[in-house]
């Protein structure tokens, strides 16, 4: 009998159209058929080169036989996320082989229920221009995270940021206040694992790769998975085993030009 046939998370790729075909040829000489991204992928950035991005690596999933599934993060266009028609398998269709995950949504992979709850807060928004590089509906809000309860239990969690209680340090020197308002939406996710303790939890956002459990009520755990962004070779990415929890789960080495 074949061996089962793993799935991939990768973190943040802000649009390096390089390093996404090289991430999806790497996932592809895994037996990998499906690709979840966990946001800051780069969706829909207007400007003159608006849309190139997607068409381009839509040919080489094509290619690869691989379905690339997207969460959205802060610096992905949630004007366009948020008008696109869900469908019967709970994800919306951006290109043939880019889907997206909405926010409170979701879907099976593997026999596994896959819920969302992306974006985040731009601690640089002062510095960006709303409709061009910044949306102000960037933030998941209490009612999506209300939904996503309502629901029930799910196997695994696709968020941007790292729920609040994952201990990590920001590359940058930001202000106080602005930290303040980062974590609200630390803890709103922090609030839903606590309600629905997910298994695995995966995320990107704070551009370093880290594992860190959660404890829960009644002795529950949640592993947190966060990945490294685009050029780490090790970190960036995972391979993913359906199947009873704890999931096996190991770094996807990205690889070749």
């Amino acid at each position: 009998m074949d061996a089962p046939r793993p799935f991939a998370v990768a973190g943040d790729w802000h649009g390096d159209l390089g390093w996404a075909i090289t991430a999806v040829r790497s996932a592809a000489r895994e037996r990998v058929s499906t690709l979840l991204h966990v946001g800051d992928f780069g969706l829909d950035w207007p400007g003159a080169k608006r849309g190139r991005f997607e068409a381009r690596l839509n040919k080489y999933l094509l290619e690869a036989g691989i379905i690339l599934i997207v969460s959205g993060g802060n610096h992905d266009n949630w004007e366009t996320l948020e008008k696109l028609p869900v469908e019967a398998d709970g994800l919306a269709t951006f290109r043939s082989n880019i889907r997206v995950l909405p926010r409170g949504g979701r879907t099976q992979i593997g026999g596994l229920i896959v819920a969302g709850l992306g974006g985040a807060f731009s601690v640089d928004y002062e510095h960006r221009t709303e409709g061009k590089d910044w949306w102000r509906n960037e933030e998941p809000t209490p009612e999506d995270a209300l939904n996503l309860i309502a629901g029930g239990p799910v196997d695994i969690l696709i968020t941007h940021d790292a729920p609040a209680g994952v201990p990590l340090k920001s590359e940058f020197e930001i202000p106080r206040e602005l930290i303040v308002r980062a974590e609200r939406t630390r803890t709103l996710l922090r609030k839903v694992l606590d309600s629905l303790a997910p298994p695995n939890v995966f995320c990107g956002h704070w551009h370093q790769r880290r594992t860190h459990e959660l404890a829960h009520q009644g002795g529950r755990m949640s592993r947190v998975d966060v990945l490294d962004k685009e050029h780490s070779r090790e970190g960036n990415a995972v391979l993913v085993w359906p199947g009873e929890a704890p999931l096996r789960i190991k770094p996807l080495y990205v690889r070749g030009s």
